[in-house]
């Protein structure tokens, strides 16, 4: 809640609270039902706000002076753009490098499976990854 309180009064907070705090959840399996679990993180999923609520959370994401961000609903593509296709890496690595404490900071977890790295060049040979 604390980047809410450098955006909206103190009113608007308590609405946002009472829709991300105090959440459950069950699980059915055939006709047994689990005991009632406090939901400590996210949002409803499908919920109007969500996407909100997400581009709130992630509008400070780090960035440099030699790449591009690019977000669309809980995706980010990170882009960089150099004639030389291992400066564009290293610049890569460098905003990767900013991104990584900060998801720390704000308890995020990168998708270690989703990365993908393109590098778009004529020229015929392997590049490093980030």
């Amino acid at each position: 809640m604390c980047k809410f309180k450098t955006i909206f009064p103190a009113g608007i907070q308590q609405i946002f609270k009472s829709y991300l705090t105090n959440r459950h959840f069950l699980l059915k399996y055939r006709d047994t039902y689990t005991f009632l679990h406090p939901i400590l993180s996210g949002v409803p999923q499908g919920s109007v706000l969500g996407p909100l609520l997400y581009l709130i959370y992630t509008a400070y994401l780090p960035t440099t002076d030699k790449s591009y961000t690019a977000t669309f609903a809980d995706d980010t593509a990170i882009l960089t753009v150099h004639e030389d296709p291992d400066e564009a890496t290293q610049q890569l690595q460098v905003h990767l490098n900013k991104i990584h404490p900060w998801l720390i900071k704000w308890r995020m977890k990168e998708n270690e499976i989703k990365p993908t790295h393109v590098t778009f060049t004529l020229k015929k040979r392997t590049w490093p990854p980030v």
